[in-house]
């Protein structure tokens, strides 16, 4: 098994192009079509310099949706003249003017955000007016502990509530999708070995048929992961990707996926005669299954019944899934549990089909001869 991970990591490093290739179309993708480099909204905000304003501007700053830049009135009037397609928002001690040039569900949401910040600011400066310091800590402290009123959302499950993130969508869709056609070209080795008569001269030289597919396999599995690894890491440590608190989750679940795709392009080639019709046909099922997966668009934006009803036999689609609910939607890897245990499931059953379907075909090939 050792030679074999020697000779993978050789040939590797003759060819890494499809690795490189691979990972930097992924990152180029999700980068280009993500429509921004992490999920918050870029404004331009200026003050009058007051209490009120700086405080508002505090508050905003300190908001995950948002990245701020602070600018001067007059550089704020300069920059919108330019930029047409920015939002800009002025703040003074009473009120706040929100400058863009379209109406939309951002603006709307803004401008709602800015007037809750104004009201609870005005709040407190009436309370410290009145009562000074330890007022206004006697009335804050009441509010945390007995709210005058509470609101209890029961009416929906939440877990049905569509939510959309561009930069995740992107980043998630296109990762899934790329490297399945890394970890398929890395397993083809096993065909080629079968075809040109290596993996038969490895055998007899008293290397068992668990150590070379384990070696085969394994190497093809790390691979896979290094550049899902890489490829999060870019993401979140350097363009600063919101995956809201849910990294290492993130991690966990591409783990079983690289497993699912690991165990599919087995059972593939284990279907084909030569590594040129498991290529085409590996190209032709990535694409479909990204495609009623999720990867390139959400599935709750599609009207077809019959599309939808296709999502199970993609493997793109149980790591979609289970990628946005622990990071959009905050559940815990308990809460994605069914994706997981499927993707188990369906890698073990498929890992054990293909070595079978490979093996009856080696026993006919030799028996021919």
């Amino acid at each position: 098994m050792k030679g074999i991970w020697l000779a993978r990591l050789q040939n590797l490093k003759r060819k890494p192009f499809v690795l490189i290739s691979m990972t930097a179309m992924t990152v180029i993708f999700a980068y280009v079509l993500s429509g921004s480099v992490g999920s918050s909204f870029p404004i331009f905000v200026a003050t009058d310099d007051t209490t009120i304003s700086g405080g508002v501007l505090e508050e905003l700053q300190n908001k995950d949706d948002y990245t701020i830049t602070v600018l001067t009135e007059e550089e704020l009037q300069e920059t919108m003249k330019k930029k047409t397609d920015e939002i800009g928002v002025l703040l003074t001690e009473k009120t706040y003017t929100v400058l863009a040039n379209i109406e939309s569900d951002t603006v709307r949401m803004l401008s709602l955000e800015i007037e809750t910040i104004y009201n609870e600011l005005a709040f407190e400066h009436q309370i410290l007016a009145i009562g000074g310091e330890s007022k206004w800590e006697e009335v804050e402290k009441r509010l945390v502990e007995a709210k005058s009123f509470q609101v209890n959302k029961s009416s929906m499950d939440e877990s049905q509530v569509f939510r959309y993130d561009g930069a995740l969508q992107s980043l998630f869709g296109f990762m899934l999708y790329f490297v399945f056609y890394t970890i398929s070209i890395n397993v083809q080795f096993i065909l080629e070995d079968k075809r040109s008569g290596v993996w038969n001269r490895l055998k007899l030289a008293s290397i068992s048929r668990f150590q070379l597919y384990f070696g085969h396999l394994s190497f093809s599995y790390v691979i896979g992961l290094i550049q899902m690894l890489l490829v999060l890491l870019v993401f979140r440590f350097i363009m600063g990707t919101n995956m809201y608190d849910g990294f290492w989750k993130v991690v966990f679940i591409c783990s079983f996926y690289v497993l699912l795709v690991l165990a599919f392009s087995l059972f593939v080639i284990s279907l084909v005669k030569t590594v040129s019709q498991s290529g085409v046909i590996i190209s032709l099922l990535a694409v479909a299954f990204a495609m009623i997966g999720g990867a390139y668009w959400p599935l709750e934006i599609v009207q077809s019944e019959g599309l939808l009803a296709m999502k199970w036999i993609s493997p793109i689609y149980y790591g979609m899934e289970a990628l946005k609910r622990v990071t959009i939607y905050g559940e815990t890897l308990g809460g994605v549990i069914t994706y997981i245990s499927i993707m188990l499931l369906l890698a073990t059953l498929l890992i054990a089909i293909g070595i079978t379907l490979l093996e009856k075909r080696t026993e006919r090939y030799h028996s021919s001869e």
